[in-house]
């Protein structure tokens, strides 16, 4: 009986125990359904988010900003790749150690690196624009965390060249100046982030794939690049001869408005910008206001023959004391005169008679002609920043502004502003509204937009040509001589004003001017070109009009403008005499190749303003002197049309010729650079653009066609 009484006490015993154990797992099991519930029901989108986490990344690309091209499709703003350095502060282990490692490579202090590296942003760069040194190094530390991105950085070929007008843009590409800022929604495209899937590593084994354009437009200019260094050449020239401060010069086309070249010294590199001077910046063409002085004495000109109160042979007394309002007696710059034609008074640049004549006018009509002519308000040309000048209403003059503003006193003007006005009486009376951006391409080469002149008529035809001819008695035989061009006709006139220094007339610092155009019955080209405070002798004809004779004495050879003199008014050193239009492209060396970019475009310039050159013939039969005439001696080798042919019988036409070819797609050839028809010269390069697709006539808007001249939007009034 006692045994099985401790039996039954084992057996409570156990049972008891196991009931526990039974309760405690129950209660277990239960926390555990419980948990899992929770989880799945509660916070199953927390850790899906954090698994995605774990297994993705993303790197973001910067847009590809579209490239800007002078008139020939030469490249004035590219794009080149560079790598960046970016992490994901949440992958870094150790970031003391990766900090140290990198500020070694990188060149930026630990500290900087590691505050970067312990932020709570998901991405971050740590620096962009890397050297291939740099990445290469970066690569072989193999830091967990830090990854390496290509992008787009901007790069200008040429350097300085047309640094004013191009504008420049920060590390993100955004727009800061020039055309980069005024059209930097066309340009800057858009920006695109890409997922990536990666392992436990973080190493990216999958990225997704977009079709979607990032690229910006395409920008084609009026300008043209060789033009363009002729006059920065010049310019540059002129302002460090003379000791001046600064300086501009523009070339037009009178008849369209498309802007050829517009130079400013001192200039600067759009490469690296910061290291530059704010005031090296300015583009002066727009911005900078001066005084005109006595080129303004061409729109009093025109005021008078336009309401016929005077003629281009009226004599005019322009004695000493002669002029006078109220208390104010005129005076002439340099020695008096005496009776002189109203030719003779602009040639010579009287003050006296330009005064005496302007109170013809009145001071309303002098008023309405200066403002029909655009003073005082801007040009509208497509460059962000132009002022508007300075020009007040007739209720704000005083006594004695109607003399004062017609020699070029109280009135601050731009350059533009000033050559638009004398393209005025070039062009037959129209006043055309400038423009330096010719087209805009979409990515694939597409014409979204051509510029159409515009302008309207504020003279007549009779008046401007009237004044054309008084305009070039003054490189005959008045104050521009220096100006006169050798074997081309041309017209201006010279310019020296007083600056106005704390309110008062400045005895010592003056502003001198040349502007003019040529030839002179059919105006191609106008230019003006101002000095800012030379030493020595201030007079326009003297500071500027050497300037001007240099940039359009090469401008017209380089627009094959044929001379319009006589032979022995023919400079010899370009001499030349040509029925074609050329286009010159002067090509700088790549990124990398060590010979600097201004050597390499004097150089070039040198070859095509020089190669170029037509013999004329010495000897010429008695009795025909008086023959304007000219007989030359052309090459009979020129370039052929390659379109349509293979690549084989290209390259056999081209060493036939001496003609280095540069090849560029594949299949048949759809288009080639020089354009067909241009004379070969020694070494020289033809780019043959191939394709495989069937060119059609709805495919002339592409770019491969584009670069022939052959495409829809050409402006065939060009000379």
């Amino acid at each position: 009986m006692k045994n099985d009484h401790g039996g039954k006490y084992l057996k409570e015993v156990i049972f008891g125990r196991l009931l526990i154990v039974l309760c405690l797992a129950l209660v277990w099991a239960v926390a555990i359904f419980a948990r899992l519930i929770y989880l799945q029901g509660f916070k199953s989108e927390d850790y899906i988010r954090q698994a995605e986490g774990q297994q993705q990344g993303f790197i973001e690309l910067s847009p590809k900003r579209g490239a800007i091209l002078d008139r020939n499709l030469e490249e004035l703003a590219i794009n080149v790749r560079s790598h960046s350095v970016y992490t994901h502060p949440d992958q870094i282990g150790d970031p003391l150690h990766t900090s140290q490692k990198l500020a070694l490579v990188l060149g930026i202090p630990a500290d900087k690196v590691y505050e970067q590296l312990t932020s709570e942003v998901p991405f971050t760069y740590l620096k962009r624009g890397i050297t291939p040194l740099e990445a290469k190094q970066v690569r072989d530390l193999e830091l967990s965390g830090i990854h390496l991105t290509e992008e787009s950085r901007r790069f200008y070929p040429n350097m300085e060249l047309a640094s004013h007008l191009l504008g420049f843009v920060n590390i993100d590409n955004t727009g800061l100046g020039g055309l980069e800022y005024g059209y930097r929604e066309e340009l800057r495209g858009q920006k695109r982030r890409v997922q990536l899937k990666v392992d436990a590593r973080r190493n990216s084994y999958l990225r997704s794939s977009s079709n979607e354009k990032i690229e910006g437009n395409i920008l084609v200019l009026t300008i043209d690049r060789a033009i363009q260094h002729v006059a920065e050449t010049a310019l540059r020239k002129a302002v460090e001869l003379y000791g001046a401060i600064d300086g501009s010069a523009i070339v037009m086309d009178p008849r369209t408005g498309q802007i050829l070249a517009m130079a400013c010294y001192p200039t600067f590199n759009p490469n690296d910008p910061a290291k530059y001077p704010l005031d090296y910046r300015r583009n002066r063409s727009i911005l900078d206001l001066y005084e005109p002085g006595s080129t303004f004495k061409i729109i009093t000109m025109s005021a008078l023959l336009e309401e016929r109160l005077s003629t281009p042979d009226e004599v005019i007394d322009c004695r000493a004391g002669t002029a006078r309002i109220g208390r104010k007696v005129y005076r002439e710059a340099k020695r008096s005169f005496e009776d002189l034609t109203l030719t003779q008074v602009i040639a010579k640049s009287s003050n006296v008679g330009t005064v005496k004549l302007a109170l013809r006018l009145g001071e309303e009509k002098l008023h309405h002609y200066v403002e029909s002519f655009g003073f005082g308000q801007k040009t509208g040309i497509d460059l962000p920043g132009e002022e508007n000048g300075l020009f007040r209403p007739v209720s704000q003059w005083s006594k004695i502004s109607i003399g004062a503003i017609a020699i070029g006193q109280e009135i601050g003007v731009t350059p533009l502003q000033m050559i638009r006005a004398a393209a005025a009486i070039a062009n037959g009376g129209y006043l055309v509204k400038p423009h330096v951006v010719r087209q805009i391409l979409s990515p694939a080469g597409d014409l979204l937009f051509s510029q159409k002149p515009e302008g309207k008529r504020i003279l007549s035809e009779a008046t401007t040509r009237q004044g054309r001819r008084i305009m070039t008695s003054v490189v005959l035989e008045g104050t521009g001589r220096r100006a006169q061009l050798k074997g081309y006709s041309s017209a201006g006139k010279t310019g020296t004003a007083q600056k106005i220094v704390d309110g008062r007339y400045s005895k010592s610092k003056y502003v001198g001017s040349f502007i003019g155009f040529a030839p002179v019955d059919d105006p191609a080209l106008v230019c003006l070109v101002v000095i800012n405070e030379p030493k020595g002798l201030p007079w326009g004809g003297r500071v500027a009009g050497p300037a001007f004779k240099e940039i359009m004495e090469l401008t017209l050879i380089h627009q094959g403008i044929p001379p319009d003199l006589p032979v022995e008014m023919v400079n010899p050193q370009i001499r030349m005499a040509r029925a074609y239009k050329p286009r010159t492209q002067v090509r700088l060396p790549e990124s990398g190749q060590s010979e600097g970019a201004s050597q390499s475009e004097e150089r070039l310039l040198t070859e095509h303003f020089s190669e170029t050159v037509l013999t004329v013939l010495e000897s010429e039969p008695e009795g025909r002197a008086e023959s304007q005439s000219l007989t030359v001696n052309l090459s009979t080798k020129a370039l052929p049309d390659f379109k349509g042919r293979t690549l084989r019988q290209v390259a056999r036409d081209c060493a036939r010729l001496s003609v280095k070819l540069k090849v560029t797609g594949t299949g048949m050839a759809a288009g080639q650079r020089p354009a067909p028809g241009r004379p070969i010269l020694p070494g020289m390069v033809c780019e043959v653009f191939f394709s495989n697709e069937r060119q059609t006539g709805n495919e002339t808007n592409r770019v491969v066609l584009l670069r022939t001249g052959e495409h829809a939007g050409t402006d065939h009034s060009q000379r």
